[in-house]
């Protein structure tokens, strides 16, 4: 990458024009949102369980999702159930009594997010309510679920301080992990250091992101990580800078791309300037990946290949890290394009057509037949 000054990116007076509304103060202080929701996390009324559950369903969509996959992913190191996560299909079959559902929607508008509370509550599982305001917060209030009510009014991929780390708290408040809220108030303070490093004060000659960000300007990106947090990180990475930079991203696992993707690049050689990629890497990675890592950059190199070294002493940091990183890389590219990070006019016009519209009902619970009906 290169390390010369990008006079666009360090323009005080050009960023401040394009980010009117200030998108840049709420990334700034996910640091401060992480020590807030650990004190909210911390001090919520939870219920307590007479046995612990058999699993662990999260469900949400969007960044919320996004939210879910990430802690899924750290807690599963540790956690001796199965924790599962669902971008708003619904809740499986096998849900019931025995199991924890906790219902993820930071504005609480939506409905599907409502039918998958009352669906979790009706088969009887034990409930958790994550939201900021709505009609979810007020179902749960009315039905007496567990709510963790986290600060409301602003953008939602804006708010993973506030979704991410009350799912990892609650998780080890119900004892089914040691040792994660302790690690969070360490990523909370190494979250402080990442900023000071990739804050727009912090010039583009010794600013990553702002490197990162040239690299993949213009370009298609694809952005691949390994199994585990890693790619749900590259989920956040594609999110991000599409929803913020308005520059198309794609994303997928490292090593289903190497056993199949991988051979859409080989005609692809004359668009290689349209085209970035962007490898997630864990400076703790060894062995069969760090083997993989590099004969993929080595296979791919015409095509822009940018490393994005991961840092940490824990997974949890390591997670929290590449997450920053990317939320800072898909600010700095809608600098780059001049493109209003705050504006979501493409989601706006999809969701005013869908205004209305009925969400899909789940199906009705069988009718259990009296054993003594007449035949």
């Amino acid at each position: 990458m290169t390390t010369e000054p990008i006079p666009a990116l360090d323009d005080l007076v050009r960023m401040q024009a394009i980010d009117k509304r200030n998108m840049l103060r709420l990334i700034n202080e996910l640091p401060e949102q992480c020590e807030t929701a650990l004190g909210v996390a911390r001090n919520f009324a939870l219920e307590a369980f007479e046995t612990k559950p058999s699993d662990v369903f999260i469900t949400g969509i969007g960044d919320s999702a996004i939210a879910a996959d990430m802690a899924a992913a750290v807690l599963s190191e540790q956690a001796e159930i199965p924790i599962i996560t669902d971008h708003g299909a619904g809740l499986p079959k096998h849900i019931g009594e025995d199991s924890l559902v906790i219902v993820m929607d930071y504005t609480g508008k939506s409905s599907v997010m409502l039918r998958n509370m009352r669906d979790a509550r009706h088969r009887g599982a034990a409930v958790i309510c994550l939201s900021g305001s709505g009609k979810l917060l007020e179902q749960a209030a009315k039905d007496q679920i567990s709510r963790i009510a986290i600060p409301p009014g602003q953008p939602q991929r804006t708010a993973m301080g506030y979704l991410l780390v009350p799912i990892i708290v609650t998780i080890e408040r119900l004892g089914l992990v040691e040792g994660e809220i302790e690690k969070l108030s360490h990523a909370i303070k190494h979250l402080k250091n990442v900023r000071e490093a990739l804050r727009f004060e912090n010039p583009s000659s010794r600013n990553v992101a702002k490197q990162i960000a040239q690299n993949l300007f213009g370009k298609l990106t694809l952005i691949y990580g390994v199994f585990g947090y890693r790619a749900a990180v590259a989920r956040r990475w594609r999110s991000q800078i599409n929803t913020n930079s308005k520059n198309l991203a794609c994303c997928g696992v490292l090593h289903d791309m190497a056993t199949g993707e991988i051979s859409g690049y080989e005609l692809s050689g004359g668009r290689a300037q349209d085209i970035a990629v962007v490898l997630l890497k864990d400076a703790t990675d060894g062995g069969v990946t760090v083997d993989l890592v590099n004969a993929v950059q080595e296979q791919l190199a015409q095509f822009n290949v940018t490393i994005a070294d991961i840092r940490g002493a824990t997974t949890v940091e390591r997670m929290f890290y590449g997450m920053y990183l990317g939320d800072y890389v898909s600010y700095y590219m809608a600098l780059l394009n001049e493109a209003d990070p705050f504006r979501t006019e493409f989601v706006e016009i999809i969701e005013s057509k869908l205004e209305g519209e009925p969400e899909p009902i789940a199906p009705a619970p069988p009718v259990v037949e009296d054993e003594q009906a007449e035949d």
